[in-house]
Formats: C-alpha cells, structure tokens, sequence
C-alpha cells in the first residue's frame, strides 16, 4: 500500500481552512450587507428609491437628489443568530458529535452625510461596518479540520455625488473603499512526522494479519510477528498516532491553526431614478466591487506533522466579490400608501473557486462552484398619522450553490425574510425608526468535508444547519 507523504498531508490540512464568513452573515445572497437604513423595515424594499434615507449614499448615489436639503442619519443594529448543526452520522457510543455551536452577535453602525451642492448637485458621504459574522462550531464538530471558529469584518466609506437632470431623472455614482479583515481557526490531530507512515503501516499489518485468523499460542505470536515485519510497523510510534488521534475524536484539542488577513480594496456604485408619473417611481443601481486579496499570517500552535511547536508562514486568499444590480419601484396608492419593491441580481457566476497560498506549500484551489442569484423583496409603508408611519415588508433570497457544492465553511442556503419598523417623526427635523427582522434559512444540506482541485474530500459526511437571524435596530434622521 502506498505511503502518504508527511508534506502533503500538511497542505491538505492548512488549505482546508480556508475563509468561512462572508456568504454566512446577515445579507441575502450577497457577500455584502446592504447598509442599514429606513428601508431596513421594509426588507429593503424600494432601497435604490427611497427618498427620506441617507442611506442613498451607498445604495443608489442618483437618490440623494430626491432628499430634502442637508441632513445626516445613522443606524445601530444588532444581529443576534440562532444557529444550530446537525451531524447526520453515527456518533458511537459515546455521543462523539458536535456538543455545541453557536454564532456570535454582531453590532453594524453606519453613519452617513448628505449636502446639496446647487439646485443640480447633491453630495454625499457614508461610513460604517457594512458587514460582521462570527460563528463558532464546537470542540466535537467532525469537520474540525475544516472550520471551528471564524470572524470577518468589513468597514466601507463611499463618497457620492448626485445629478438632477430634470423633474424626473437623476443619475449617480460614488466610489470609496472597503476594508475586509478575518480570522479563522481549525483544530487537527498532534501528529509526528511519521503519522502518515504509522497509518500506512497500520493498514497493511491489519491486511496480513487477517490471515493469523484461528490461531493461538506460540503459533499466533509468530504470525503476527511475521506481520509487523512484513509491514514495517514501528508498534510504539504507531501507538502514538493512535492515542492522538483517539485524544482528537474525544474533543480534546490538539494542534491549533489559525490563518489571518485583511485587504482594503476599492468600491464603485451608479445609478438612476426615473419618476414617470407623479407618485410612480423606478431606480436602478449597480455595484462593482473589486475583489479582496486577504493578506496575513497563518499560526500553528502544536505539532503538525512537524517537530515544530510553532510556525508563522505568510498567507493570501483570494476572494471573488460579486456585482449586484438593483431594480426597484414606489408606488403611491393613497395620500397614506406607499407600495415598494426590488429585485436584485447578485453575480457569483465568476466565484468559481478560493485561491490560498501559504508560504512552503503549492497553491490550493477550493472549488465553490456558485452560480447567479436574485433576491426578491415587497413592502410598505402605511401612514398612522401625521407623527407615526408603520413599515411592513416581506423577502426571498434564493441560494448560489447547490447541496452538492456546500461546504462547510460557507453554509449559504436561502433566505426568507420578514420585517417590521416604525418611524416616529419628533418634529420638522427629527426622524426617529425602531425596526425588526426574522431572517429564516432553509436547511442547509452539506454532502462533502470540501472539493480541491476537483476532487471532492470526504463525501460520505452529511449536516444541516438550521438558522434564524435576529435583526433589531434604531436608526435616525436630521435635516438642518
């Protein structure tokens, strides 16, 4: 039977931690979080014309020319998930599977800025976390060599300007920049450099001793000890590797490894509004993002096929950030009505694959094989009085990978979700929301540990996930 190279065990286990965060957080089927806003209570329906946000900023600049005069609004919100796996495999005897896992909250503030320039031009400016996941697995998770922990922040600041071309177009771009950041931990059997030989030998000694069978006394000593000599098997070193691994499956940790890196890159938005009738409005937004280029450290606290306590090899991970193209509409239906909608279209046709590099070992190729997405949303807004507003709004993500291409590290399904906000003007300048949303998504079937470089690795393992996100938040407007 052939030997499995030390060296190559080490890459399969470093590349297979690979990022796991950014399709998992609290968007749609984006990798992006729509900036929180006054839409937020409406799903995000009607986000590209809304006109009472600044909020415009980011997603569709042409809508800042629609806002009344100066002002400057803000959101708080908290993301708590309810998150939970279900390891679909026998867990033995002793109940050897996933004892916990969690994901953690996230708070996203965002803050933005908008100024009239002229009777034409409008500029704005928005900063805030656009972004924020963690999630955490637990110490008997059988994909540990996979994922364990992992957390992810991004931090956009666009600049935007806005054209009012005439009573009923505007068009706008903006540009900035966005920071990405993440950590990711896994958790791997302590094994010598001769683990790989040990389990080799081991397999061939249990091959030839099959034939000791019906033996016993002097006789079955002999046998196995043409068994071990035959094999090559180096019985204290092979304990060893058994005991760690054994060590390993009970839940104990044993080599740690955490990679780690950050990357600001450029961001781009455009777009129009088009109000074709009195109290009928359509916008259209598109945004480009260039992809992240993840650089850092990758940290390995214990022995991994190595007599090394510690390594600090460089790394890199290349992250395809997908475009997205925004439709939407506000119809007023009454002097108190306001019906709004969206369907967006998020490009994941071209992440086909995550590229790491580690220092000391060939590049790996994940295999992620997403494919094109819409999100579809509906909303409204009702007037209570002349202080208070009821938002209400409904929507539905549809998922990028199928079951057969989920990995573990990026457990992304579909996504229905339900919102609710109110907005309370304080007086001719002051706008306060409160808002909140259930995000459900569906069960997330996972067949294989990973595929890398076509080839898919353990496709015997079977989980689902079962989520509901829990969105709450305030936000504010003031116009000078």
């Amino acid at each position: 039977m052939p030997r499995h190279c030390p060296t190559q065990r080490v890459l399969q286990a470093l590349t297979l931690a690979v990022l796991a965060t950014l399709s998992s957080q609290v968007s749609a089927v984006g990798f992006m979080v729509t900036a929180p806003s006054q839409v937020t209570g409406l799903a995000n329906a009607g986000s590209t014309v809304y006109d009472r946000s600044t909020a415009a900023i980011i997603n569709n600049p042409a809508a800042m020319s629609l806002l009344d005069g100066e002002q400057v609004g803000g959101n708080l919100t908290g993301v708590f998930p309810d998150w939970s796996v279900n390891e679909n495999w026998d867990c033995g005897e002793e109940n050897n599977c996933a004892s916990s896992n969690s994901a953690s909250a996230t708070v996203i503030p965002t803050l933005g800025y908008v100024r009239p320039l002229s009777d034409k031009m409008t500029w704005g400016i928005g900063l805030g976390a656009s972004a924020g996941q963690g999630m955490d697995y637990g110490k008997r998770f059988r994909a540990r060599p996979i994922v364990t922990e992992n957390e992810i922040q991004v931090i956009g600041l666009v600049n935007s300007l806005s054209w009012r071309l005439n009573e009923q177009w505007t068009v706008g771009i903006g540009a900035g920049a966005i920071y990405g950041s993440f950590e990711q931990k896994q958790d791997l059997p302590s094994l010598s450099a001769s683990a790989g030989d040990d389990i080799a030998s081991l397999v061939d000694f249990v091959g030839l001793a099959q034939d000791c069978q019906g033996l016993s006394g002097p006789a079955l000593a002999f046998c196995l000890r043409g068994a071990v000599n035959e094999s090559g098997l180096n019985p204290e070193s092979a304990a060893e590797t058994v005991g760690s691994i054994r060590s390993y499956l009970d839940g104990n940790s044993g080599t740690r490894v955490k990679l780690e890196g950050d990357d600001i890159e450029a961001h781009i938005v455009a777009g129009l509004t088009w109000e074709f009738t009195p109290g009928h409005r359509l916008g259209l937004a598109y945004n480009h993002y260039t992809d992240f280029k993840f650089k850092g450290n990758a940290e390995i606290d214990g022995q991994l096929l190595s007599d090394e306590e510690k390594q600090k090899p460089n790394d890199s991970l290349t992250w395809d950030m997908p475009e997205r193209l925004v439709l939407s509409g506000s119809h007023q239906l009454g002097n108190d009505v306001i019906f709004f909608w969206d369907v967006e279209r998020v490009f994941f046709d071209d992440f086909e694959s995550t590229d790491l590099n580690i220092d000391g070992y060939p590049e790996l190729v994940i295999d992620r094989n997403f494919k094109d997405a819409n999100r579809y949303a509906i909303g409204t807004e009702v007037g209570l009085s002349d202080r208070l507003t009821l938002q209400l709004g409904l929507s539905f993500d549809e998922s990028p990978v199928d079951d057969s291409d989920r990995m573990p590290d990026i457990p992304v399904e579909e996504i229905i979700k339900t919102a609710v906000g109110a907005i309370y003007r304080v007086n001719d300048k002051l706008t306060v929301q409160g808002y909140a949303i259930a995000e459900f998504l569906g069960d997330g079937e996972i067949e294989q540990l990973a595929s890398i470089n076509g080839h898919k690795i353990g496709d015997e393992f079977e989980m689902d996930t079962d989520t509901v996100i829990y969105v709450v938040g305030v936000s504010f407007g003031y116009k000078f």
